[in-house]
């Protein structure tokens, strides 16, 4: 009687704490709720007009899951989210922060759940004494407050990643129950199977990330069930399920990812190599180590791109060191799999986290959310080795210490979420915090741009130009400062600055034909065929002159030309070659199409645009099932004098 008591109120207060927990989670996050978009929530949710329902019909619904400004990367379920979130709050920022932070609390909960059962499963496995509840409990709650994790909740667009991580979470969850049912010798294997092919199918949905379930859940295998049945003999079903949910879809990916890896243009858009980025990104996992689990305010920040490259192993000294810290950590793990496994979990978790996001593919080299799922693993190792059980000695220091990482990361969450209440002192801090970053000294001039409402009398166009033009000056910059300065001279009618036309052409023929280097582009034709600025067209020429002159010519910037050109310099037949070039280039791409069928209607060419949208409809197999594209298209070649072509959707 009296152990049942005891266990009772250890299971009363484990649930105060837990829901003590969450209440502490949203008391944090609240100031950042009041804030406003930031960097990809533009082009994904602002500027996106698929995604701002009105009606919920079947095509709007269709139309904004399939929204994505990526041609790559379409993650429907998260689009279709943002736009249910647009239909309902009118576009607030407020409202899709709050679905945001709902996200995190429920995968608060998820979490939990699940760390009750592989902390229980490992402790009876170990002959652990400490509460399985109770650990648990300290590592969600680390987990919920981390500062790491910010950007994942209060980053607008990241939704992608916290979305993909609840069906990351409810799978494993749901595999671990069913292999814990199935250890006991009750049926569980099919529930198991589910979980893993639900969880990755619905994840992968939201981002692509949740692909790494199925390594997550081997982790799992390898240092708690062992892969073994009721009887502890070799299941084979699970030996058979990993072989073709796992072992053959890997090997498939790996010939693939490393095919694009090394194909001729895969980094010609970056400003690093394959070989460098495989050595900087070891430095970089060891700063997600220390900013998950000894995080400043200053260290953290939206943008990390002043990070120094890696160009050898001791180009800097650092990257040796990281390298063979990395793989001491793995061997480690392989190590303490039967003998510390939640600390094997913890490193294996970790370390497979980044497996996409930090080896092959292209992709930007630093983002503090790609720790989201990762995260969990450094705490779980952490916690299960500092967690006191019983009268251990040290108990109360050890307790004092977990306590205290817990009011540290609610204290620099909590900064952050002030820093994240408003766009100035957002863009304030972020300038503060790196200052040697071309990114966040633009998004402070930007943000003054957007608060001049570009009036020529507003005291934020001094500090716009102030801030663009130390921006522009910064080594590294790519061609949006000096945009930024032209379009800011252009709306208010002044001469631009002296050089930012020779900057802007000389970065955009110099470096990578980056997508910032191209939304410069579009940005600026864009405000030029509006008539909102009135820019010298032998400028405008020679920057997309200078665009071009990388190999092999960029498909977006051949329609974004042609626009120009049949809009503002009034030459049918350089537009015409322009979008004709673009089809050519990329000869699926629907926007292309479109552009030239617009070309060859407004020079009075009606009959080869109704020719074009057939081959249309049978080359590009979803421009049938478009039903936006097709009433556009009938609706063009309906009108006996059409417009002239608008500047295509914003690029990717």
């Amino acid at each position: 009687m009296h152990i049942a008591d005891s266990t009772g109120r250890i299971g009363r207060t484990v649930w105060l704490l837990r829901a003590a927990a969450l209440l502490l989670t949203v008391l944090v996050y609240l100031p950042s709720l009041h804030g406003t978009y930031v960097f990809d929530d533009y082009p994904n949710i602002v500027d996106n007009k698929d995604v701002h329902l009105t009606t919920l019909d079947a095509a709007s619904l269709k139309r904004a899951a399939l929204s994505s400004p990526s041609p790559v990367l379409i993650r429907p379920l998260a689009m279709l989210s943002f736009a249910l979130d647009w239909y309902v709050g009118g576009g607030s920022p407020f409202e899709m922060k709050v679905v945001n932070l709902a996200i995190h609390l429920v995968n608060g909960l998820l979490l939990f759940a699940l760390l009750r059962r592989v902390t229980r499963t490992a402790l009876d496995r170990e002959g652990g004494t400490m509460s399985a509840d109770v650990l648990a409990l300290w590592i969600t709650a680390a987990w919920l407050l981390a500062p790491i994790n910010f950007t994942a909740v209060s980053y607008i667009v990241q939704r992608m990643e916290s979305l993909c991580q609840l069906f990351v979470l409810a799978g494993l969850l749901g595999y671990v129950s069913a292999r814990q049912a199935m250890l006991a010798g009750r049926p569980g294997f099919v529930k198991a199977a589910t979980a893993i092919v639900l969880g990755t199918g619905l994840g992968v949905l939201a981002k692509e990330s949740a692909i790494l379930l199925p390594l997550y859940a081997v982790i799992l295998e390898c240092t708690l069930f062992r892969f073994a049945g009721p009887n502890r003999r070799l299941d084979r079903q699970l030996s058979v399920f990993y072989l073709f949910v796992l072992v053959i879809p890997a090997c498939i990916a790996a010939v693939w990812a490393l095919s694009q890896a090394f194909s001729p243009g895969a980094w010609t858009n970056r400003p690093f190599t394959l070989g460098q980025r495989l050595l900087t990104e070891p430095r970089i996992l060891l700063d997600y180590v220390q900013w998950s689990l000894v995080p400043t305010p200053n260290a953290l920040a939206l943008y990390h791109d002043s990070i120094p490259l890696s160009r050898g192993l001791f180009d800097p000294l650092t990257t040796l060191a990281s390298i063979a810290a990395l793989a001491a950590a793995a061997i480690a793990a392989w190590a303490a799999r039967t003998s510390r496994s939640l600390v094997a979990i913890g490193i294996g978790w970790f370390l497979c986290a980044h497996l996409l996001t930090a080896t092959v593919i292209p992709l930007e080299l630093t983002y503090e959310h790609r720790n989201y799922f990762a995260s969990i693993g450094l705490y779980l190792a952490l916690f299960s080795l500092l967690v006191p059980a019983g009268r251990q000695s040290m108990a109360i220091a050890r307790s004092a210490a977990c306590l205290a990482l817990i009011v540290l990361f609610a204290s620099v969450t909590w900064i952050r979420a002030l820093d994240w209440s408003n766009p100035v002192a957002f863009a304030l801090s972020e300038a503060a915090k790196n200052p040697d970053s071309p990114r966040t000294a633009y998004e402070l001039g930007r943000t003054y741009v957007i608060l001049s409402r570009y009036r020529a009398d507003s005291p934020f166009v001094p500090k716009a130009n102030e801030a663009l033009t130390r921006a522009a000056a910064l080594p590294g910059a790519n061609a949006l400062p000096d945009q930024g300065l032209l379009l800011l001279a252009g709306r208010l009618r002044q001469s631009p600055p002296a050089g930012a036309w020779q900057r802007l052409q000389d970065k955009i023929a110099a470096q990578p034909l980056s997508s910032e280097n191209v939304t410069a582009l579009y940005s600026l034709s864009q405000c030029a065929v509006s008539g909102d600025c009135q820019f010298p067209a032998n400028e405008m020429v020679e920057a997309f002159l200078a665009a071009l002159r990388h190999s092999p010519p960029n498909g977006y910037v051949l329609s974004t030309y042609a626009s120009y050109a049949i809009n503002v310099l009034h030459d049918p037949v350089l537009a015409l070659e322009l979008a004709q070039e673009g089809v050519q280039r990329d000869p699926r791409s629907l926007q292309a199409r479109r552009n030239l069928m617009l070309v060859l209607a407004t020079t009075g060419r009606r009959k080869e645009a109704a020719e074009l949208y057939q081959r249309t409809l049978r080359e590009v197999p979803e421009a049938a099932g478009d039903a936006v594209f097709r009433r556009w298209a009938e609706d063009l070649l309906a009108t006996p004098v059409p417009a002239a072509p608008a500047v295509p959707k914003s690029p990717p």
